[in-house]
């Protein structure tokens, strides 16, 4: 996001504690501090393992196993848990913070869940179907299941109050519909006139399963 939120006027009421969130939170954490003593070679190595590549996926491009014979599919779940830099790791933990709890706590553990991996999952196939057969790109990070956190929020919580931190360290409150759909304004111009190393397509397509999601909970 342009503006780093920090805090949400929505509170938990169904559950005890977002473990989930937490959860994915420490995860992604815990795998970015494990890769940080790594030299640069193998850190390069661990990413072609655990990250998306669109070309293994289709059969266009050989990549290692990963553990425990789990089968290629699986890097569409473990390059949700990979970040590039320090500052890709906390602007996507930041707003999983923020947006995911009330989420989590109005989906329930389960569909929360369903939800986070789901949005990951089509979010980095959506990406892997535009990817230009043969450019070998590996994908990581979380954005596509954040998007999706956020794609339910805006349904479930348009008029929440989020306060947000201007570049000059100002604090200043707005709505959720206003930030997240600015945000998402955003991701889908940069379709068009974005840098190609960061997975648009990713954050559009997580964002829409989000928004599915939630409108099928709000009828149900």
């Amino acid at each position: 996001m342009p503006f780093l939120p920090f805090h949400s006027d929505q509170t938990i009421h169904n559950i005890a504690a977002p473990y989930l969130t937490w959860g994915a939170i420490l995860v992604c954490v815990a795998a970015h501090v494990a890769l940080l003593g790594q030299p640069p070679i193998e850190k390069v190595e661990l990413f072609h393992r655990f990250g998306f590549i669109a070309d293994a996926l289709f059969g266009n491009q050989p990549q290692e196993l990963l553990p425990f014979a789990i089968p290629p599919t699986g890097t569409l779940v473990t390059y949700a848990f990979l970040h590039a830099s320090n500052g890709h790791l906390i602007g996507n933990m930041v707003v999983l913070f923020v947006f995911g709890g009330t989420v989590e706590d109005r989906f329930g553990h389960v569909r929360f869940a369903a939800l986070y991996l789901g949005a990951a999952i089509l979010g980095a196939l959506a990406e892997g179907v535009v990817a230009p057969p043969g450019s070998g790109r590996v994908l990581i990070g979380a954005s596509g299941a954040v998007a999706g956190v956020l794609g339910a929020y805006i349904v479930l919580f348009p008029k929440a109050r989020i306060t947000i931190l201007l570049p000059i360290f100002i604090p200043l409150g707005v709505r959720a519909w206003f930030i997240i759909g600015a945000w998402l304004l955003y991701d889908i111009a940069m379709l068009a006139f974005g840098e190609g190393n960061v997975a648009w397509f990713a954050h559009v397509a997580g964002f829409a399963v989000g928004a599915a999601a939630a409108l099928a909970l709000r009828r149900a």
